[in-house]
């Protein structure tokens, strides 16, 4: 009986998590290791901060799911791997033995190690961290959210919608470090964001690098703002994991994969999502979107890894869909160059996102 190792239930793996209950593997003992028994969506966060979704619907419950798929749950965390014995530590202090291993564990939060930002400011990765961080944001006296990009933006805008439909006089702050928003899009698109939300009343501020917080302040190189609860989103970052474990990692310490999401020194461990750096595509960007794409050249290698040696090869797309939730149920949308904003944009976000939710939900409770 060989074993299967699933660390982390990401995009991917819930996909391969949804193919074992209708495609067991034969002969493959399969182990799935998360530290929460919910896999909470993304995607809808932006829609559960503004209080459209209700908590039940942006969560995939794991337990559940490994019951219908007959595969182990630990709920744990994997801490450090020994690839040449083909064995892992989880926090728990299980050791286990493994045939084939794969993460798919998301990215952590970056630039953590600046003063004060690990004893104050509010994270949300891992993400089973979420919605208390949510609650505790929309009734703040004073929020401050720090992080320009998409995440930063789109929860800002979120939380800002479901604060003033409840009476909360308080504008939300968005500190972004950057000189625009949306810096990896075209100058076009940061200009039409940082219009919709100058409209929607939060108080922006660019070029305004962190450089330490503190129990009252957030201190920038040009200021020091005062807050009373702070929300970090500034950017990924790579779990630490992989650099402990002394696996092949890129620059910034992302576990690197091949094309066939495979470590090429150590075949049998792979990845996908925001953990893991592309050798053939360095630069793509940690989105779900290519996690999703990824999901099922990860389940078929993973097959053929275990049987029949065949495979596939993942190639990331180079244009991606991309849509923001910018409060009151209307959206952005982002393609390429291309940047639309109204509520045909909100409604097929979603449509995809409960698309996507449903595909799992369909197996809760049977």
């Amino acid at each position: 009986m060989q074993k299967l190792i699933l660390a982390g239930a990401g995009h991917a793996h819930l996909h391969i998590i949804k193919n074992l209950i209708t495609n067991p593997l034969p002969d493959v003992e399969v182990v799935l290791i998360s530290p929460s028994e919910y896999q909470y969506y993304s995607g809808m966060f932006s829609g559960y901060t503004e209080g459209i979704y209700e908590l039940d619907e942006i969560r995939v419950n794991l337990e559940e799911l490994s019951n219908q798929a007959n595969l182990s749950w630990y709920k744990q965390a994997v801490v450090s791997v020994d690839p040449e014995q083909k064995i892992l530590l989880t926090d728990q202090g299980e050791v286990l033995s493994y045939d084939a291993l794969s993460f798919d564990i998301g990215s952590l939060t970056a630039h953590t190690d600046l003063k004060g930002v690990k004893e104050y400011a509010r994270r949300i990765k891992p993400n089973y961290h979420f919605p208390e961080m949510i609650e505790q944001m929309r009734k703040s006296q004073n929020p401050i959210i720090v992080g320009g990009g998409v995440a930063g933006t789109e929860i800002a805008l979120s939380l800002q919608s479901w604060r003033s439909k409840h009476g909360y006089e308080t504008p939300v702050t968005l500190l972004s470090g950057s000189p625009r928003l949306l810096e990896n899009y075209p100058e076009t698109t940061s200009k039409k964001i940082t219009n919709i939300v100058e409209n929607s009343g939060i108080e922006l501020y660019v070029n305004e690098n962190v450089q330490e917080m503190n129990s009252t302040k957030v201190i920038t190189e040009n200021n020091k703002f005062n807050y009373k609860d702070v929300m970090w989103l500034a950017g990924p970052r790579a779990p630490e994991l992989f650099r402990l474990s002394n696996l092949p990692i890129d620059d910034e310490c992302y576990l690197q994969v091949e094309s066939t999401l495979q470590v090429e020194k150590y075949p049998s461990i792979f990845g996908a999502g925001d953990c893991v750096s592309l050798s053939h595509a360095p630069d793509t960007p940690k989105n779900g979107v290519f996690a999703i794409r990824e999901a099922p050249v990860l389940w078929e290698n993973i097959k053929g890894f275990l049987s029949t040696g065949e495979g596939q090869y993942y190639k990331p797309q180079s244009k991606y869909l991309a849509i923001m939730s910018i409060g009151n149920k209307e959206g952005f949308l982002l393609y390429g160059g291309i940047a639309l904003k109204g509520k045909l944009a909100w409604l097929l976000k979603h449509r995809i996102d409960k698309k996507f939710m449903d595909t799992y939900k369909s197996f809760e409770n049977k």
